[in-house]
C-alpha cells in the first residue's frame, strides 16, 4: 500500500477555499466541486474558452483564466483548478505575469515546484481527501464520473492517499 495521507499531498488552502465557497452559496457536500462557480463567482475570475496549443493560461492582471476548448470536460476542470491553485498560491502573493505551464517554460528555468504545487492543489480542491475515500468501494470509473475527473487524475489521487497499492502507469 502506497504511504497514508500526508501533508506533501495535500494543500490546506483548496480545503479552506472550498469550506469558503461553500459557507457563502452551497451546502458543503456538493459534488462534483462546482470549479467554475468557485473561479467566477467565489474568486471573481473570468473563465473563457478558445483554441489553445497548451491545456490553459491565467492572465492574473486581468483576472482571466483561458481554457482549451478542444480538450475533454474533465481535462478542463482539472486545468481550472490548476489555474486556480496558482492564483491562491502565487497571484494573491503579489504576482501579476501570466502563468505558462509550456514545456519550453518549464525547461527555461519556470519553478517546477510551483507547477506541483499548482497540481496537488487542483487534485485536492476537485477530489476532497474525505469525498475520495467514501466513495472508493464505488469502483474507479463510477468515482471519476462522480467527482467529475478523468481515470489518470483519479488514480493518481487514490495513489497519493494510500488508497491503492500501484502507482498508476
Amino acid at each position: 500500500m502506497a504511504a497514508p495521507y500526508e501533508m506533501s499531498i495535500a494543500d490546506p488552502r483548496a480545503a479552506a477555499l472550498r469550506a469558503q465557497y461553500h459557507a457563502l452559496f452551497a451546502d458543503g457536500a456538493e459534488l462534483p466541486v462546482p470549479i467554475e462557480a468557485i473561479a467566477e463567482d467565489f474568486l471573481g475570475l473570468r473563465v473563457v474558452e478558445e483554441p489553445l496549443e497548451v491545456s490553459g493560461l491565467l492572465y492574473p492582471g486581468r483576472r482571466l483564466v483561458v481554457l482549451n476548448m478542444d480538450e475533454s470536460s474533465v481535462r478542463r476542470r482539472f486545468t481550472l483548478a490548476h489555474e486556480i491553485g496558482h492564483w491562491v498560491c502565487q497571484c494573491l502573493e503579489g504576482t501579476d505575469a501570466p502563468v505558462l505551464c509550456r514545456q519550453q517554460d518549464l525547461a527555461a528555468g519556470t519553478d517546477r515546484a510551483l507547477e506541483r504545487e499548482a497540481n496537488i492543489f487542483a487534485a485536492d480542491l476537485l477530489m476532497p481527501a474525505a469525498a475520495v475515500a467514501a466513495l472508493h468501494g464505488a469502483g474507479p470509473q463510477d468515482v471519476a464520473e462522480r467527482l467529475a475527473v478523468s481515470g489518470p487524475a483519479l488514480g493518481w489521487r487514490l495513489y497519493n492517499l494510500g488508497l491503492v497499492a500501484d502507482k498508476p502507469a
